[in-house]
């Protein structure tokens, strides 16, 4: 995704929710930081079987672990939506299956972001997946922006002007 290629209500809530995100636990810098600590973890830190993980700044829950294959499910499911629109179209039968038990898994599953230190605000909350539409569920912009897409997309949400 390019964000300067979305339409401009698409760019204001996107910048919106980042934004208040970034808010809620320090501002800009805090934000960008914890995405670099984030994608600096290896293995991923969304496979940790105790379902948290600790950046140097903050705490992230989720509401349920995940598996290696949920999560390679979904990873592919993005870059399917990314370049289709959807996460299950021109799927192959085999893997029909087992998109939509990844998508029934997560649909439930919060990211709560919550900083250690309490001055720095009282944290965030998201859903992986968007079902608010019916038979177009997709990946939540805050999930893609903290853990898939490049450090430059936040940026560019964050600095939005309208």
């Amino acid at each position: 995704m390019d964000f300067n290629k979305l339409d401009e209500q698409v760019k204001q809530e996107l910048s919106e929710e980042i934004l208040g995100f970034a808010n809620s636990m320090g501002g800009k810098n805090f934000f960008l930081k914890m995405i670099e600590d984030i994608r600096a973890e290896k293995p991923n830190p969304l496979l940790n079987k105790t379902a948290v993980f600790h950046t140097p700044k903050v705490k992230v829950t989720l509401s349920k672990s995940m598996f290696k294959e949920t999560f390679s499910l979904l990873f592919d499911a993005i870059r399917r939506e990314e370049k289709n629109g959807d996460m299950i179209a021109g799927i192959n039968p085999k893997d029909y299956k087992s998109t939509m038990n990844m998508m029934r898994t997560l649909a439930k599953v919060t990211v709560t972001v919550t900083p250690k230190n309490e001055a720095d605000g009282e944290g965030f909350s998201f859903s992986i997946l968007d079902t608010t539409v019916e038979k177009q569920t997709k990946v939540t912009f805050a999930f893609k922006t903290i853990f898939f897409y490049h450090l430059d997309e936040a940026k560019k949400a964050l600095a939005f002007k309208n």
